[in-house]
């Protein structure tokens, strides 16, 4: 799936860019530079090409989570909410203020436990048991905003430094 993609290459870049030149790095750093790659990586760029499906095959994705009222027009509202998120955690190569991640965080946090939410509610109101709808995205609507809080929590635990 190409959500297992996104993961592991930002892990997977985390991972390399970790290894080199780790002399001198304290644990904040490492765990900064992992989370730097997650948000850039799986969250930013996954989130990017996440609101391109929204966009370009909105009925498509609609009809894959069986939420078919319509025309599957509210895909494009959802495909924003999505280019906002990934857009801001790509930036956080270059934006590298321990805020600025915190507040990508808290945005993304809020729309995946509510995207979860609305995949819990739908399952329970309407039986909605389609893998798009109850299946991994659901879980990765819990799995993406608490790898993200905990790693930066882990590294404002150990007291980051801006060298990531």
């Amino acid at each position: 799936m190409i959500f297992v993609f996104w993961i592991l290459l930002g892990l997977g870049v985390g991972a390399f860019h970790a290894s080199r030149n780790r002399e001198g790095r304290t644990k904040s750093e490492t765990i900064a530079i992992f989370l730097k790659w997650w948000l850039a990586l799986t969250v930013g760029v996954g989130s990017i090409v996440g609101a391109g499906y929204h966009v370009f095959d909105g009925a498509q994705i609609a009809s894959e989570i069986c939420f078919t009222r319509g025309d599957g027009g509210f895909q494009f509202e959802n495909a924003m909410g999505d280019l906002a998120i990934g857009v801001a955690a790509f930036l956080c190569i270059w934006i590298r203020h321990p805020m600025f991640w915190a507040a990508v965080i808290l945005i993304m946090s809020i729309q995946y436990f509510g995207d979860a939410y609305g995949h819990i509610y739908q399952m329970i109101e309407n039986d909605n048991h389609c893998t798009d709808n109850t299946g991994l995205v659901l879980w990765l609507d819990f799995i993406m905003p608490v790898v993200s809080i905990g790693l930066f929590v882990a590294m404002r635990r150990t007291g980051r430094t801006q060298k990531s």
